[in-house]
C-alpha cells in the first residue's frame, strides 16, 4: 500500500510477542483501504513498485544465531554531570545516550538492545536496501536504509571516531552500523553533543547527519526519530498536553497505547512542544522540541517494572518528515528535563517560540517534502525549494511540518516564491487531531485521510518573476478558526519556494 504523500514511514519497536527479541521493526502505513483496513508494511513512496515493499516483522527464530546478549556490555563508560545531573554513553555502541539520572537516582534509561538508548536513527531509500557482498537478516529482509547510532541487529556496535568532555558538554563522532544487515557501516556520519545546563536537571541535546553516500538518488521523504528515546519499566506513563489552548494551565493527558493493533505505537501532537514519560510519583523524563511536531510513543512489557537491561521499556520520539539526499547535513536539536510534569512544562512554556510558525527555506527544507515531485538537490545552496514534477506539467504538492498556531494569532500567509510565468498557488491548512486519533494507529490514519480537503483552503494568483511575494488572506476563511497545524501547498511545476511565512493581520 502506498502513502498518498509519497513517505516512507518506517520505526522500529519492541516486539512484545516474542521476549528474546526486545527490538522488532516494521513499516506502517498510514493510508486506509476504503475498509478502513490497517496494514502493517512498508509504506513506501509513489514512484516505488509494490515488490520493493518489505514484510512483516518476523518471529525470534529469524534473528542472527551469533547474538550476543546486551548484558555482555557495561551501559555507559563515558559521563558528563554537574549538581544536577549525570548523562553517561556507551562508547562501544556509537556514543549513544545510555545513561540520564540525578545525584543518587536510578539510570532511566533502558538499553536491552542496541535499538533503544537515546539515538539518532534516520530513514531513508531504497525500500529494500541491500550491499552487495553483506548478509541482511531475515527478520528484517525488506527493510530500508536505516543507519543507526548504537549499533546492528546482529549487534555490531557501531564505530566511535572521536569523543570529548569539555566542561559540561559531552561530544561523540561515529559512524552509525546499519541495522538490518550484519557488519554494514553506514556511509554517513553522525556526530552529537549533550551540553548540561547549569540551573537544574536538563541538558541540550543536538545531532547532525552529514552523508556521503554513493547511492546518489533522491528518494522521498522519510519518517525520522528526532531521536529515539527508550527508559526503563518504571516510567511508563506518557505525558503530554494535546489540547488547542496551550499553556493556559489545561490539564495534560495520559496517551496509552492500550489498543490491539499490531503496530504498537500511537501518534500524538503535544501542542505544547513536550512529552514525558514518567513513574507512578510523577517524575521522569521529558522531551521538549523548538516548535510542536508529531509525536509517537507507547509502552511495551509488563507497567511499572524493570531495569536497563530488562524488556518492559517506555517509547516516546518527535517525529519529522525529511528526504535526506545522499550528500546532506542535516542537524536537529532538543532539549531533556528530568524532573515533574511542572517542571518539563515550566521549561517548555520558557522556550516555547512567541511568533507564528515561519519556515525560510532558502538553504534548507525544514521539514517540508513532496507529494509528487523533487528538487534540485542538497545543497539547496539558494534556491529554495526548487521543484519538479514526477508527471510533467502537473501541480506539485508541497507539504510542510506538523507544528501548531492558533488561527485568531495569523490571519495571513506570505509565500515568497520564483515562477517562470504567471499562475496559481492553492494553499491547504489542517486542524488538530480528534482526541480518538491518538487512541490506535487506524484512527491516526482516518484522520489522514481528511488532512488537505478543499473546503479548508484557498487559492491565490503567482505574478511571473524571480522571489515574488504572494499574500493569501486566512482569516474568516471557512474551517480557519481555532488551534490549527500544519500546510499544504499545491504549486505550479517548476517554481520555486523560498519563504512561508504565517503572519498576524492588523
Amino acid at each position: 500500500m502506498v502513502s498518498s504523500e509519497s513517505e516512507i514511514v518506517t520505526t522500529r519497536h519492541p516486539k512484545p510477542h516474542f521476549p528474546s527479541v526486545s527490538k522488532a521493526m516494521v513499516m506502517f502505513t498510514l493510508v486506509l483501504s476504503a475498509c478502513c483496513c490497517l496494514m502493517v508494511m512498508a509504506a513506501v513512496s509513489e514512484a516505488q513498485p509494490a515488490a520493493a515493499q518489505p514484510a512483516a516483522a518476523q518471529p525470534a527464530a529469524a534473528q542472527p544465531a551469533a547474538a550476543q546478549p546486551a548484558a555482555a556490555q557495561p551501559t555507559a563508560d563515558t559521563f558528563v554531570e554537574n549538581r544536577f545531573i549525570r548523562v553517561g554513553v556507551n562508547l562501544m555502541w556509537g556514543g549513544a545516550v545510555t545513561h540520564v539520572s540525578t545525584p543518587g537516582g536510578p539510570n532511566i534509561i533502558n538499553s536491552a538492545d542496541l535499538g533503544r538508548q537515546v539515538q539518532q536513527s534516520y530513514y531513508s531509500g531504497p525500500a529494500n536496501y541491500q550491499r552487495e557482498g553483506k548478509q541482511k537478516s531475515p527478520a528484517w529482509a525488506g527493510f530500508p536504509w536505516n543507519p543507526i547510532q548504537t549499533g546492528d541487529a546482529y549487534r555490531n556496535g557501531s564505530k566511535v571516531l572521536e569523543h570529548r568532555v569539555r566542561g559540561d558538554e559531552l561530544y561523540v563522532k561515529t559512524v552509525p552500523m546499519l541495522w538490518p544487515m550484519n557488519n554494514d557501516p553506514g556511509e554517513c556520519v553522525m556526530e552529537t553533543w549533550i551540553t548540561l545546563q547549569p540551573d537544574g536537571s536538563k541538558f541540550a541535546y543536538r545531532a547532525r547527519l552529514t552523508n556521503a553516500r554513493s547511492d546518489k538518488t533522491q528518494y522521498h521523504g522519510s519518517v525520522q526519530e528526532v531521536p529515539a528515546i527508550y527508559v526503563n519499566g518504571p516510567w511508563h506513563r506518557l505525558m503530554a498536553y494535546v489540547g488547542d489552548k496551550p499553556f493556559t494551565g489545561g490539564p495534560v493527558s495520559e496517551i496509552r497505547n492500550d489498543h490491539r493493533e499490531a503496530w504498537p505505537w500511537v501518534n500524538a501532537l503535544p501542542t505544547e512542544g513536550w512529552a514525558a514519560l514518567m513513574n507512578e510519583q510523577g517524575t521522569g523524563i521529558g522531551v521538549i522540541v523548538p516548535r510542536p511536531m508529531e509525536f509517537h510513543g507507547g509502552f511495551s512489557g509488563p507497567r511499572g517494572q524493570g531495569g536497563e537491561k530488562d524488556r518492559p521499556t517506555g517509547y516516546m520520539s518527535p517525529i519529522t518528515t525529511e528526504i535526506l539526499d545522499h550528500n546532506i547535513v542535516y542537524d536537529y536539536a532538543c532539549t531533556f528535563v528530568v524532573g515533574s510534569l511542572d517542571d518539563v512544562r515550566a521549561e517548555a512554556k520558557r522556550r516555547a517560540p512567541k511568533d507564528p510558525p515561519a519556515w525560510d527555506l532558502e538553504n534548507a527544507r525544514q521539514g517540508w517534502y513532496y507529494s509528487n515531485g523533487s528538487d534540485a538537490g542538497w545543497p539547496l545552496a539558494g534556491r529554495g525549494l526548487a521543484i519538479k514534477a514526477d508527471t510533467a506539467g502537473q501541480p506539485v504538492r508541497i507539504i510542510g511540518p506538523h507544528t501548531f498556531w492558533r488561527a485568531e494569532s495569523a490571519g495571513q500567509l506570505r509565500i515568497r516564491i520564483t515562477a517562470a510565468t504567471a499562475g496559481t498557488v492553492r494553499v491547504y491548512w489542517r486542524g488538530v487531531p480528534p482526541p480518538v486519533a491518538s487512541a490506535k494507529p487506524s484512527e491516526w490514519a482516518k484522520w489522514r485521510q481528511v488532512w488537505w480537503e478543499e473546503a479548508r483552503s484557498a487559492e491565490a494568483k503567482i505574478p511571473a518573476g524571480a522571489k515574488q511575494w504572494v499574500a493569501v488572506n486566512l482569516a474568516g476563511r471557512p474551517g480557519y478558526k481555532g488551534g490549527l497545524t500544519g500546510l499544504a501547498l499545491d504549486v505550479p511545476d517548476g517554481s520555486a519556494v523560498h519563504e512561508v511565512r504565517l503572519v498576524g493581520v492588523k
